[in-house]
């Protein structure tokens, strides 16, 4: 994939590429697994795969909650995501189709450490999150998440149940104070996720 100088960035940002990436040299590593989908279907992308991964698993986990099938599975997905999202080959766009914008990807490198973390680490407080967590991710990058507000995290609100029953993204002004956490050159922070038990009774 050659890109012009004039022409928007890779990375989705909205800026022309000479404003934003011609300076860094990222590499993208090749992958056997996105050409042999886009072989057997032309209309593969990046972006289709994976939220028709995180929407099929988070219908699992809503459905029939958790076993050890669906851990292995979530595991799967896990690794496969930092793996495609460290080597480049999730950035907007990509030789196999539309990938996803900056602060899509940094939810989905969140959301990859927060299954990482709640399965082999064990801890409760995680895995009772992954509900929520996973049906967020799902619905919010089905319906995209533009660049025009830098967004900071979401705000997730739980029924009784865990299950997931509001959310709200939070634009980066609202957590300015916690915007000196190690990002530099332009680049975000890491996405926040805040789960809140929602009011019962009403």
């Amino acid at each position: 994939m050659k890109i012009g100088r004039n022409d928007p960035c890779y990375c989705g940002s909205g800026k022309k590429y000479k404003k934003c990436c011609i300076d860094k040299d990222l590499q993208f590593v090749d992958s056997a697994k996105f050409a042999g989908f886009k072989q057997v279907d032309a209309d593969f992308s990046p972006r289709r795969y994976y939220t028709g991964r995180l929407a099929e698993l988070n219908g699992r986990l809503q459905a029939e909650g958790r076993s050890e099938t669906l851990d292995a599975d979530l595991m799967d997905l896990s690794g496969d995501l930092l793996e495609d999202l460290e080597s480049g080959r999730l950035h907007a766009f990509t030789r196999y189709g539309e990938g996803f914008r900056p602060t899509e990807r940094r939810l989905l490198e969140a959301l990859a450490n927060r299954i990482w973390s709640g399965l082999v680490l064990g801890g409760f407080e995680e895995q009772d999150a992954l509900r929520p967590l996973l049906a967020f991710a799902s619905a919010a990058l089905a319906e995209g998440i533009g660049e025009e507000t830098k967004i900071a995290g979401a705000v997730l609100t739980t029924d009784e149940t865990g299950g997931l029953k509001d959310w709200k993204l939070t634009p980066a002004a609202e957590n300015a104070a916690d915007s000196e956490s190690g990002a530099s050159d332009g680049e975000e922070a890491g996405f926040e996720f805040l789960v809140e038990a929602g009011a019962s009774g009403a």
